[in-house]
């Protein structure tokens, strides 16, 4: 069957209701009730309550959940890539907005190279920035020097360095207590990484350390960007998997 019906219970979400209107845009058919749909939209953050009620149902979601008939819009690299960038442009509005020095020239630390590591660079090197990239793999230490930014293992954070800003996007506990005495008492700490995050919140706090938890920055930031990126990549997978 043809996918052309479909709900969004929790429009409240202002990316899933700027979704709903890009899927109407793009042909698609709204319904008030998931009784009547065809397919069912949910949250970035889906919920495994949010299910019930949904059997039989194709639904798309985001998240770590198993859905049967599901389709995880976060998993789709055409999203992931894309979202990089919502979540980089995010984190640079942020750093304006809860800074009091300008970024431009700023020394910065990228902790890890990955898409949205890449997305930063691309971003803060129009800034004129100082980037330096902190990560594990060979392949993304050369990557980082083609990309005209210094480098870093996780062992030279435990040595004093003079950073105005860091950046975490790696999603597990890699700012210690030996690497946060290490970091300038006026550093400014901008965790992006999935929950529990990446840093030590509590040792951070004791030490007086600025902290911005910078989680969902293009639903924060971007909340139109985001909403039509997932719409997009729904309306991709119902095409590519002729649904």
């Amino acid at each position: 069957m043809k996918l052309t019906y479909f709900a969004v219970p929790y429009a409240e979400d202002k990316r899933l209701a700027y979704a709903a209107d890009r899927l109407e845009a793009l042909g698609f058919l709204r319904c008030e009730s998931s009784n009547n749909a065809d397919f069912v939209l949910l949250p970035p953050q889906t919920k495994a309550n949010m299910l019930k009620g949904l059997d039989g149902k194709t639904v798309f979601y985001g998240g770590d959940i198993s859905v049967y008939n599901g389709y995880n819009y976060l998993a789709n690299e055409s999203f992931a890539l894309r979202n990089a960038f919502l979540t980089a442009e995010g984190a640079v509005a942020c750093l304006k907005e809860n800074t009091d020095f300008s970024i431009l020239g700023s020394k910065i630390l990228i902790i890890g190279y990955g898409r949205i590591g890449k997305a930063l660079r691309h971003i803060l090197s129009g800034y004129g920035c100082e980037l330096t990239v902190c990560s594990r793999s060979a392949v993304s230490k050369e990557q980082a020097l083609f990309d005209g930014c210094r480098h870093i293992v996780f062992e030279q954070l435990r040595t004093p360095c003079g950073f105005d800003v860091v950046i975490n996007t790696v999603p597990h506990t890699v700012l210690t207590e030996k690497e946060l005495k290490a970091l300038d008492h006026k550093a400014v700490i901008l965790d992006l990484a999935s929950f529990p995050g990446g840093v030590d919140t509590l040792v951070a706090q004791s030490l007086g350390l600025r902290l911005i938890i910078g989680r969902g920055m293009p639903g924060r930031y971007s909340p139109k960007a985001a909403g039509e990126l997932i719409a997009d990549t729904v309306a991709q997978i119902i095409k590519e998997e002729k649904l």
